[in-house]
Parts: C-alpha cells; sequence; structure tokens
C-alpha cells in the first residue's frame, strides 16, 4: 500500500498528494491555499469540504496543472510550489480538464445549478489564468458538464451533459467550440462522465442513480448503440492510456443500485472488460463521499501496471495501490 493518493505516474517518478502536499519521494510541492491547505490534512474535512487535489495534468513545456477545491493550480516547471492562478467562477470544480495537440485548455461548467442557469464551457490561459467563455448551452438546455475528452482519431472534442431526462447530451465539437454537435440527447441512457476511443467505436460508461448501469459501445459508422456489459453502479472516474481503459463504479445507493462495493473495471480494447479489484463502502455516510477508486493521470505508457486510490472505502481510504493487467 502506498500512504496517500497516486496523483501522476511516468518513467521518472511516482507522484502521491496527501491532502495538498505533493511527494516524489525525494522532493515535496505544496497547492498554496491556506484554508483548505490546512483542511485537508484531516480525512473528515477533506472528504466533506472536497479539499482535494482531484485532477492532474502536465503540459508540453512541462507546466503542471492541479485542479482542486475552487481552483486551478499551476507549477511552472522550475519552481517549487503550485499556485492558484484560476478561481472556479462556479462550484467547486470542473469533473476534468481537456487538453487537445492545440495546447488549449477547455474545461466546462459542473455545478447543482438549481436555476437551470446557461452553463459555459471556458477556454484558460495558463499565462495569466483568465478564462474565455468559448461555447454557452443556453438556459435551461442542460443541469451542467460531466467532461470534456479529446478523441485522436478524429480530432474531435466530445462532450458530455445532464442530469434529467432532457439534458443529457453526447456531442463533439471539431473546431474547438466554434460550433457544436449534438449526436445524442435524451434519457439516462445517455448520462455519462467517461468515454474511451477506439478507432472503430466509442465507449461510455453511464452514470445514473435511476437505471441499472452500463458499458455501451458506438459504433462509428452507423451510430448504433449496444451494451457491452451491465455494472453495479454509476461510473465517474475512469481513463483511458493507449488502448488501455479503467473505470470505478460508485457505492451510490438508490432503489436500482443496491451494491456496497466500489468496482474496478478494465479493458485492453474496450469490448471486453474484466471487474479486477473491489472494496466495501467505509462507515461514513455519503455526505462524506460515495464509496470509489481513482486514478492517476499517466504521462508514459502504462504497462503491466494500473495504480488507483480508494475514497470511501475500507482498508484504502486516501491511499493508493496497484493491481497486474
Amino acid at each position: 500500500m502506498i500512504k496517500g493518493k497516486v496523483i501522476c505516474v511516468n518513467d521518472n517518478e511516482i507522484l502521491v498528494s496527501n491532502g495538498y502536499v505533493l511527494s516524489d519521494g525525494h522532493n515535496h510541492y505544496r497547492l498554496i491555499d491556506k484554508k483548505y491547505g490546512f483542511l485537508s490534512r484531516f480525512k473528515l474535512t477533506r472528504r466533506l469540504l472536497r479539499a482535494e487535489i482531484t485532477s492532474f495534468y502536465t503540459l508540453s513545456d512541462g507546466t503542471r496543472l492541479a485542479l482542486a477545491k475552487k481552483g486551478i493550480f499551476r507549477r511552472w516547471k522550475d519552481e517549487k510550489d503550485f499556485i492558484k492562478i484560476c478561481p472556479i467562477p462556479r462550484g467547486s470544480k470542473p469533473l476534468n480538464l481537456c487538453i487537445p495537440p492545440s495546447g488549449n485548455i477547455y474545461f466546462g461548467e459542473y455545478f447543482q445549478n438549481v436555476d437551470n442557469l446557461p452553463i459555459h464551457i471556458y477556454k484558460l490561459n495558463v499565462e495569466d489564468g483568465s478564462l474565455e467563455k468559448v461555447y454557452t448551452f443556453s438556459q435551461g438546455e442542460i443541469n451542467h458538464i460531466h467532461g470534456l475528452f479529446f478523441d485522436k482519431y478524429t480530432n474531435r472534442i466530445w462532450a458530455v451533459t445532464g442530469d434529467a431526462e432532457h439534458e443529457c447530451i453526447i456531442g463533439y465539437t471539431e473546431d474547438e467550440f466554434d460550433s457544436f454537435v449534438e449526436v445524442f440527447r435524451g434519457g439516462q441512457e445517455y448520462r455519462c462522465c467517461q468515454m474511451f476511443f477506439y478507432e472503430e467505436y466509442i465507449i461510455y460508461c453511464t452514470d445514473s442513480e435511476f437505471i441499472e448501469n452500463s458499458v455501451k459501445c458506438i459504433d462509428r459508422k452507423t451510430q448504433e448503440i449496444r451494451v457491452i456489459c451491465n455494472v453495479t453502479g454509476s461510473v465517474i472516474k475512469g481513463g483511458q492510456n493507449g488502448n488501455v481503459s479503467y473505470f470505478s463504479t460508485n457505492v451510490e445507493p438508490s432503489q436500482v443500485n443496491m451494491d456496497k462495493k466500489a468496482h474496478l473495471w478494465v479493458s485492453k480494447d474496450g469490448l471486453h472488460w474484466k471487474e479486477k479489484y473491489s472494496a466495501e463502502k467505509d462507515i461514513y455516510p455519503a455526505i462524506f463521499q460515495f464509496g470509489s477508486f481513482e486514478f492517476p493521470h499517466y504521462e508514459t505508457p502504462i504497462g503491466n501496471r494500473l495504480y488507483f486510490s480508494g475514497r470511501a472505502v475500507k482498508g484504502l481510504d486516501g491511499n493508493s495501490t496497484f493491481i497486474e493487467i
């Protein structure tokens, strides 16, 4: 077991976070945030307030970005600490950043949006932290954005949204949000947070408390959708490295999804999935987070070892381990 959350893996280092402090075993780097940096030191306040690093990215020039509570943090290649360059306009933080080959950095708004306000997609200027609105979903069109994902086979950026029946969209832009194409819109069958791309098809996983969740395949030529397999919880966390895709189910009890374990699934082609690990939800209620597994940012090919960390699960909460794949 590794103490802390594995955030980044490459040939030279495994970067681990404990609260707002990251370490490669020799060097330590802090995210500078007086309030949440302090609260992240304690398990229950970290979980209650979501005061943690959730995503990590390395740019082509060596600059590193971290997503954490209420902000995007930047560390220049030769600097010691991560500085908050961009407060999040609305909500705690987006679910991910999308960085296509152009080097532009995009994210979509993610917050409760009880008033059905317009929802924006932003482009981040990493130099000064400024934001530019590049696309807006009109009032009442969607609730929020679940993720933006680059498809290397078509050079498209795909966007997925939620949550109600008319708000679940799977669509793409071919011109970095000068325009947007809706491919699917409808109910919970299109509600997702993870997409995995292959030459002939696209895989996505549903994220719903109202239906039995599943892994689905979109045929690129016909746009027909078929179910690959069913899973026992909603899917929020996941990733892809080459042809290897992986995700975690959430312990998010509902009348449909009643499993008390989080499950980790892996595939080497998107079509054949194997459950590789599971753990029970811990004793704390859902307000202290759903049980799940989280995955690091890989800067090199994944090889045979997949690292992951536990969140709100017995025996692995806030710590990491790996499996052979």
